[in-house]
């Protein structure tokens, strides 16, 4: 059970990261080296920032790891999902 939910957990990131910077990239495509900047310095902001809880949880077992890893994956999954809704019209149609 647990190499299945890696399996998930790693070819969701997988599919998450590189389409995350791609969209990034393209939206910042005016200061392509700020966005770079910026998206580097989220993923350490966000990974120093919830790595801590892992330890909260405890060690003895790797529940609390899969826990905040489903969490983020599912946040990121909402996030992504509220993009896309947001912005699937994009660009406008010109036909009037």
């Amino acid at each position: 059970m647990t190499w299945l939910c890696l399996l998930l957990s790693l070819t969701a990131f997988g599919i998450f990261f590189p389409t995350v910077v791609t969209i990034a990239q393209r939206r910042g495509r005016t200061a392509p080296g700020a966005t770079s900047a910026l998206l580097g310095g989220g993923h350490f902001l966000l990974g120093a920032a919830v790595s801590p809880l892992v330890g909260l949880f405890g060690t003895h077992s790797p529940a609390p790891m899969a826990a905040i890893m489903a969490a983020c994956l599912a946040l990121a999954t909402l996030a992504a999902t509220a993009t896309w809704l947001t912005h699937r019209s994009w660009p406008p149609s010109h036909n009037g």
